[in-house]
Formats: structure tokens, C-alpha cells, sequence
């Protein structure tokens, strides 16, 4: 039988962290400016992974514009 590994939708702000290789603090410094969106379900925050896949996505941008201009 065939597994399917099925991918979060969204993560806590620790597996955002370990997932980005940042702190908790950092996440939640992301999350306060806005640049993480974020939800609570109960008592838990919530982080979108399509949110953390734009982050990645933004700061290697930034990164190849950078290596471009230098």
C-alpha cells in the first residue's frame, strides 16, 4: 500500500521557526511586523505555510538582486 505524506497547512510559530532557521522571537517579530500572517484557533497561533514558502521566496529575491547589483 502506497503512503501519502500529507504537508500542513499551517504551522506553530516553534515549526515556523525550525522550519524558517530562525528564533520563535524572530517569527513572532515577523508576525508583529506583518510580514508573517497569522490566526489563533483556540489558544494556539497559527502561521500559514504558504506564508513561510513567500518568505523564502522574498528574501532569495532580495538575495539574487543584491548578488546582481554587487
Amino acid at each position: 500500500m502506497d503512503t501519502v505524506k500529507i504537508e500542513p497547512l499551517v504551522h506553530s510559530p516553534d515549526d515556523a521557526a525550525k522550519r524558517l532557521g530562525i528564533s520563535v522571537r524572530a517569527v513572532y517579530d515577523l508576525i508583529a511586523s506583518g510580514e508573517l500572517r497569522s490566526y489563533k484557533d483556540g489558544k494556539r497561533r497559527k502561521i500559514p505555510d504558504a506564508d513561510l514558502r513567500n518568505r523564502v521566496a522574498q528574501k532569495l529575491a532580495a538575495a539574487s538582486a543584491t548578488h546582481e547589483r554587487g
